[in-house]
């Protein structure tokens, strides 16, 4: 499924939740209007946060291939050598075909034919994206991949067992970065942090620069899985929790999470939702339209438990850091999701911490931007320093394990109540 609009203020007709949608940042000192997000918001380019847009020089005519697989999408960008993007493959991964997250897909790979069939899935999709980009090289050029993705993702596409993956204690053996090549292209795999924290992550922490900077940045990557990481140069702490496909047009098919993350704060703003995710009678039953789209109950109720999730994680995060949310600097939030998310009305359904809505940057797909900063390096023979710096952001985070946190079913079960978060 290629991406139709993936311009600042447009949407494409399917969202398919692949984050392509370049990276903003709210703030008042140079503000331009946009539409993403809603109408007025304000926002901000942000180059020296993401890297902005630098010349690729190194080896004469390598073309640098940035890809993402996620559990949902799988993205790929070709870069020229000024830096920008020339073209783009955006493809529905078709693993969904054996679960829409990755216990699913772990479970499915316990059958050696069908973790065969699903890696086999995956090296398609890049062929094809390849295929289409190695059409516009000119005679002497050639391409390098630098590809990031989560754990399970790596896992099945290079060919491992996933087994551990999917069962207590939960361990990863296979964190280290990788090369490999796919359809004689060289590929470069970002190393990984944990069974659910992978080198989609890495990437991402790489991108905003956390390991590098003073400042607190709380960085949030919201799909199928949700990733937390809350950090700077000194420390970082991250973790996992499972939001489900909710924000992925799961709650109302074909409305994005973001979308409903807004109706969901005009219905409490309006007295039509109480706190505990009620509709009010009249609209209990058959649920109530605002514009085109049909709220149900039972959207409702999908939303409530994936950002109570995310919100019972953050306090966790925050918790451990020894941190009150006023005392983060830059809340990132990652992904399609985040590029639409409305912060004020993330604050209002208890999503995100309502101190951190004016602090919000919008990082557009930062495990595509960790991978160009990655390959940036790589083009310029600086293979050795790309290396030390992915060594100390994963020797420098700590990973969580939320279902052994004493605090976090409770955390998780007030969370659930659609309240402005505390």
């Amino acid at each position: 499924m290629m991406s139709n609009a993936i311009n600042k203020g447009f949407r494409c007709r399917i969202c398919t939740g692949c984050g392509l949608c370049p990276g903003i940042i709210r703030d008042d000192s140079h503000i331009e209007t946009a539409q993403a997000g809603g109408p007025g918001l304000q926002v901000l380019a942000d180059e020296a946060m993401f890297g902005g847009k630098l010349p690729l020089s190194g080896k004469e005519g390598i073309r640098l291939v940035t890809v993402d697989v996620g559990t949902t999408t799988i993205a790929m960008l070709l870069y020229g050598s000024d830096g920008n993007v020339t073209d783009r493959y955006v493809s529905v991964n078709p693993q969904t075909k054996y679960g829409a997250d990755v216990i699913s897909r772990i479970r499915a790979a316990e059958k050696e034919e069908q973790a065969q069939e699903m890696r086999r899935q995956v090296e398609h999709v890049l062929e094809r994206g390849i295929r289409r980009f190695e059409k516009q090289l000119a005679e002497n050029e050639r391409l390098q991949m630098v590809l990031a993705a989560n754990t399970t993702m790596t896992y099945l596409l290079m060919g491992w067992e996933t087994d551990e993956l999917g069962h207590a204690p939960f361990q990863a053996r296979h964190l280290t970065a990788a090369d490999t090549t796919f359809a004689g292209v060289p590929c470069f795999i970002f190393p990984g942090l944990a069974a659910f924290v992978g080198g989609d992550i890495v990437a991402g922490i790489h991108a905003c620069g956390m390991a590098d900077r003073e400042e607190l940045i709380l960085l949030v990557d919201l799909g199928t899985n949700g990733e937390l990481v809350l950090g700077n140069r000194d420390k970082r702490i991250a973790c996992a929790t499972a939001a489900g496909p909710a924000f992925e047009g799961g709650a109302n098919k074909g409305i994005w999470g973001a979308d409903m993350v807004s109706l969901l704060a005009r219905l409490r703003q309006e007295g039509i939702l109480d706190e505990t995710g009620l509709l009010a009678e009249a609209f209990f039953e058959k649920g109530i339209r605002i514009g085109n789209v049909l709220v149900t109950q039972e959207a409702v109720r999908s939303i409530q438990l994936a950002k109570a999730a995310i919100a019972a994680g953050i306090e966790i995060l925050l918790n451990c850091y020894g941190v009150e949310a006023e005392q983060v600097d830059r809340l990132v939030l990652a992904g399609g999701f985040g590029y639409y998310l409305q912060p004020a009305a993330a604050a209002e359904i208890g999503l995100l911490p309502g101190k951190l809505a004016s602090k919000s940057v919008t990082g557009g797909n930062t495990a595509l931007t960790g991978a160009l900063s990655a390959g940036r390096e790589l083009l310029s023979g600086e293979r050795k320093r790309l290396m030390a710096k992915l060594q100390h952001i994963v020797a420098g985070t700590e990973i969580i394990n939320l279902a052994m946190e004493p605090e976090f079913e409770e955390r998780y079960l007030n969370a659930i109540k659609i309240n402005k978060f505390k």
